[in-house]
């Protein structure tokens, strides 16, 4: 009698943990916040969406520190909204917090009228030699590789202190390899 009661008691376990799984009230998925999608929207140097009014004020006040700090995203933003604002009051319209900003009408919305993202400059790489020398091989090459004025030079002190980390590894190993040696010598 008490072998068929396992399976029955398996079944009923199992069908309780699936009525209990879907049982369970299924929250919603939180939407993306709008500031976070302007943000997002802008941090290839345009905005290009259209959004609410709202979304740029919270963009503006949900600004991570290093973005505000090493880019022109506070002042891109700002930027758009007030021209925006200043759109509208020239319309006859008054911007609340709903009123939908466009883009700009060249797509660059945020740069002020300048055509987008400010013209970037191109910095040609010197070689590590000096003007003049051609790169060479052997010591020659390697002298320039350890010239502190290069960019691309190996760091010399941190050479020096692996050498000498190395150097007192080794006489360590040697003092040991000493002792062990003396200990093996047969006493008179």
């Amino acid at each position: 009698m008490i072998a068929p009661s396992k399976p029955i008691l398996c079944v009923a376990v199992l069908a309780a943990a699936l009525v209990a799984g879907l049982a369970r009230p299924v929250t919603a998925a939180a939407a993306t916040p709008c500031w976070k999608t302007l943000l997002t929207d802008w941090y290839d140097g345009r905005i290009d969406n259209t959004y609410p009014v709202h979304c740029y004020q919270d963009a503006l006040k949900h600004l991570p520190p290093d973005v505000q700090t090493y880019s022109s995203a506070h002042d891109d933003i700002l930027r758009a909204l007030q021209s925006a604002k200043a759109k509208l009051r020239k319309e006859g319209k008054s911007a609340n917090g709903n009123t939908l900003v466009p883009p700009s009408s060249n797509g660059k919305s945020g740069k002020g009228g300048k055509g987008g993202k400010t013209p970037s400059t191109t910095t040609s790489t010197t070689p590590a030699t000096s003007p003049g020398r051609k790169s060479e091989k052997g010591l020659t090459g390697v002298a320039d590789k350890l010239n502190p004025s290069s960019p691309s030079s190996l760091p010399l002190p941190l050479l020096v202190l692996g050498a000498l980390a190395l150097l007192l590894v080794a006489a360590g190993g040697a003092g040991l390899l000493a002792k062990r040696y003396q200990g093996r010598k047969p006493s008179p």
